[in-house]
């Protein structure tokens, strides 16, 4: 794209009452938007509307796949394929139990974020050196260093967090503070909640087969989300509307311990209505002992997150470290 500034974009999502993931894209000479605070739990759900329901409806799913695409998928290189739904009960079942005793008592944690951004720069031509004269594309890219902060926010039998950022010093983040980035994405923590027995019931899920990831063997489990009882629904805000997505994905699932070792997502259903070609995230977990817990957490170490939206596709990586406690000594007040 070529000189081209996009109108300021913000999307946030909610898990149920809970904020999941934030994305935004701003224009070029400004900074990404604040994100919005979570509503609370006795505030109604948003619907989708009848025509996002249909859109949502008429798409083909990971669940429909047939031989021949699991076998050419790009995500599941060495899947050892299984075409029986019997463990399926089984698998959900154990992952249910896990994800919900590891959000028992889960604490306040703190860890450094350095967050990359990658984008297509201007087309131009060389004018220095031995190769004047020749056409060129440079990639623009971004880089931050933050503190990014974790805090257990569940409403009844519900899990939930707020997940939110500051600078280095504990000042919240502003516009100013993410400057030349377009989009900025948080709130991967939740992603477990897929699997929560609280919303399993929303998504159809689908058993795959086994595939090994990181030297484990692993259950490979898809889910979709069903448009008529999802209640994850990420809001995306436009200058001209707020528009709705739901997402499909997979989940790479320990065979012992069934911990999530890893889960991509993907748009239920391209949204060219509103200018979203794409939009991929992919989280990697880990076990990470926070300094000053004898407790051993499965967090987000890595994400990859890639938006094609209006013909500029962006891609941010994430990478989490030096996991703590987290104790307020002071009051502040989340800003992004």
């Amino acid at each position: 794209m070529r000189g081209r500034i996009l109108p300021p974009v913000k999307v946030r999502a909610l898990v149920s009452s809970f904020l999941r993931v934030a994305l935004c894209i701003a224009a070029l000479s400004g900074g990404p938007h604040r994100f919005a605070a979570a509503p609370r739990a006795s505030e109604p759900r948003l619907d989708l509307t009848p025509s996002e329901i249909e859109i949502y409806k008429a798409a083909q799913t990971l669940i429909d796949w047939s031989p021949s695409q699991i076998r050419h998928s790009a995500y599941l290189g060495k899947l050892h394929s299984i075409e029986s739904q019997d463990q399926l009960p089984k698998v959900l079942e154990r992952v249910g139990r896990t994800v919900t005793l590891m959000f028992q008592d889960f604490p306040r944690v703190a860890c450094d974020e350095v967050i990359s951004e990658t984008r297509p720069g201007q087309s131009g031509v060389q004018f220095m050196g031995d190769y004047a004269g020749v056409p060129i594309t440079a990639d623009y890219t971004a880089r931050h260093k933050l503190r990014y902060i974790i805090i257990p926010s569940p409403s009844g039998d519900v899990p939930g967090f707020e997940e939110y950022r500051t600078d280095l010093n504990g000042n919240p983040i502003d516009a100013m503070s993410l400057r030349g980035f377009l989009m900025t994405s948080s709130k991967y923590v939740s992603t477990y909640l897929y699997f929560s027995p609280a919303y399993q019931h929303d998504s159809r899920f689908r058993y795959f087969g086994t595939e090994k990831i990181r030297g484990r063997e692993s259950h490979v489990v898809g889910f979709a989300q069903e448009p008529e009882k999802a209640r994850r629904i990420d809001r995306f805000l436009a200058p001209d509307g707020t528009f709705d997505l739901l997402f499909q994905g997979l989940a790479w699932i320990d065979s012992e311990t069934f911990q999530i070792l890893q889960i991509t997502t993907w748009l239920l259903a391209p949204r060219k209505d509103i200018g979203i070609g794409s939009h991929t995230s992919t989280v990697e977990f880990y076990p990470v002992q926070p300094s000053g817990s004898e407790r051993v957490l499965w967090l987000p170490r890595d994400v990859t997150v890639v938006l094609d939206y209006r013909g500029t596709r962006v891609r941010n990586t994430h990478r989490y470290s030096n996991f703590k406690l987290f104790r307020v000594e002071s009051t502040i007040k989340p800003g992004g």
